[in-house]
């Protein structure tokens, strides 16, 4: 699991293992209103929660997506698309179209426009991760002194992309 999931998933498994009097001083964020959110977003499309609160859905196909989403003081989500086991990744450009696919119809079609025009812009920077995949790393608000950024990670078995948010 890359760093940027399991730094999300950490924030999330702290915030849930806080006491609810620390979650109400410490946490920005409702973590009763997360909890409910993500299990209406797992029952559309009869998905389900796991232990950490992720959305999971298991497709026909072999394929499975995961939602993870919550924070304290950062609000953030992360949407995987993970290939059937033994397919091939297909090219770049088909992989981040199906990934903006998805973050349309299992999270928000919103924030899918939103993170696709920023992709397309090209304005972000490249790096190859020590397991072969390729990173992009940009900023959602180009040109502010404080922004936050989003990842896509491209790889042989997934595809998914992480944003932080206010």
């Amino acid at each position: 699991m890359n760093r940027s999931i399991r730094w999300m998933l950490s924030l999330a498994m702290l915030a849930v293992a806080l006491p609810a009097g620390a979650q109400d001083s410490d946490c920005d964020f409702d973590q009763a209103y997360f909890a409910k959110r993500m299990q209406q977003i797992a029952a559309r499309h009869g998905g389900r929660l796991d232990a950490t609160g992720t959305a999971i859905w298991k497709l026909r196909n072999g394929e499975t997506i995961t939602v993870a989403s919550g924070g304290c003081v950062h609000y953030g989500t992360t949407v995987s698309l993970v290939y059937a086991p033994g397919a091939s990744a297909p090219s770049r450009e088909v992989a981040i179209e199906r990934l903006f696919a998805t973050v349309s119809k299992y999270w928000q079609p919103a924030a899918a426009r939103r993170l696709q025009a920023l992709v397309r812009t090209g304005a972000y920077q490249t790096r190859t991760l020590d397991d072969g995949s390729t990173e992009l790393v940009g900023s959602l608000d180009p040109g502010q002194g404080f922004s936050f950024e989003y990842r896509l990670i491209l790889g042989k078995h997934e595809v998914r992309i992480s944003w932080e948010e206010a």
